[in-house]
């Protein structure tokens, strides 16, 4: 993924000198997906150290590019197309956000709201509410303290904690940052360790949204689906697990808020996850459509739609997409194209 986006950002200057229109006319997709986590003028502590996030001119920038050479479209006129199996005639978006952060609320729907655009936000049903902090959140706060400086009292408790965890014990904050979801817990020992409170962060700070401005969303027609209960890497999971985390927050995101509609984007991808899983999750009945974030570079089919980041590397959108276009064309001439098979799909 790293050598992939090092690629990507030394092909960027070339790509800005060619007509968008070649790149377009390379896909033949009338429907593309994008997707950001957070849009934000300010330090943002809990993704400081995960990600690099756009700004709001940088956000407006992208929002025009698309207007420009797509027209948008929300959750339900996709839903409609898919049910009727009639392809979109002309070029369209639908903008998807994940993580359910609270800059969605603050900052992403009043700019939407003013160019018209519609949105699908999906949340994770365990953090709603900031019930929870999502395990690479706290990694991020930890990573952050690390480096403000500790005794070295402190760091030889927190090598202790890491070691016994199967973790190399250079770059403490570094190491942090590798937690994965199985060993999630070894994050709240080391919060212990460096008295970091993951519950006053979240009262103070509420970084997620809550029920109401989630319901003020809808009220808007925006519409909302789920990303897991909390997080996890699904590739991680045994089928029951990723089940349980599929079904189950889709169910209380659609009792939750009323919906008679289910969406479900994958947390991280959909790596991993068997033909057997879509056949369960349709038999289910409460899933009209899925996600992953494999790019337009592989064609997503039926009910199960791949997605394209417009904030991984941070580059204008004109530049992701005209990468994504090579890289599509590359896959159908090489025969490298890939598809998660399945019923939804």
């Amino acid at each position: 993924m790293v050598h992939r986006h090092l690629k990507q950002r030394l092909a960027s200057p070339l790509l800005s000198r060619i007509p968008f229109s070649v790149f377009d006319r390379m896909t033949r997709e009338f429907l593309i997906i994008p997707y950001y986590h957070i849009v934000s003028d300010s330090e943002v502590l809990h993704v400081k150290n995960l990600y690099r996030n756009k700004t709001i001119r940088q956000f407006k920038e992208d929002l025009d590019f698309l207007l420009k050479h797509y027209s948008p479209v929300g959750l339900r006129e996709v839903l409609s197309s898919i049910k009727a199996d009639r392809p979109p005639l002309k070029k369209i978006f639908l903008l998807t956000f994940d993580d359910g952060f609270r800059e969605i609320y603050d900052i992403i729907a009043p700019i939407l709201l003013d160019k018209g655009i519609p949105a699908t936000f999906f949340i994770s049903s365990g953090f709603l509410d900031n019930r929870e902090l999502c395990y690479q959140h706290k990694a991020s706060l930890l990573a952050e303290k690390m480096r403000e400086g500790m005794s070295s009292k402190t760091e030889g408790e927190i090598r202790g904690i890491l070691m016994k965890s199967g973790f190399s014990i250079s770059r403490l904050s570094e190491r942090v940052l590798e937690v994965d979801y199985p060993r999630r817990t070894v994050l709240d020992r080391i919060a212990q360790v460096l008295l970091v409170d993951f519950k006053r962060y979240l009262d103070e700070e509420q970084p997620y949204l809550t029920s109401d401005q989630a319901r003020g969303l809808i009220d808007r027609g925006f519409a909302i689906g789920a990303h897991s209960i909390d997080h996890p890497h699904f590739v991680s999971l045994s089928l029951t697990e990723q089940l349980q985390q599929t079904l189950v927050s889709v169910k209380h995101i659609r009792d939750h808020f009323g919906l008679d509609y289910g969406a479900f984007a994958f947390p991280h991808n959909d790596a991993g996850v068997s033909r057997e899983f879509f056949r369960t999750i349709q038999k289910s009945g409460l899933i009209d459509i899925t996600f992953g974030t494999r790019g337009i570079a592989d064609r997503g089919r039926g009910s199960h739609k791949q997605r394209i980041s417009l904030e991984n590397p941070l580059l204008p959108a004109r530049r992701i997409i005209a990468w994504q276009s090579l890289r599509r064309l590359y896959k159908e001439v090489s025969g490298k194209g890939t598809h998660l098979g399945g019923d939804l799909c």
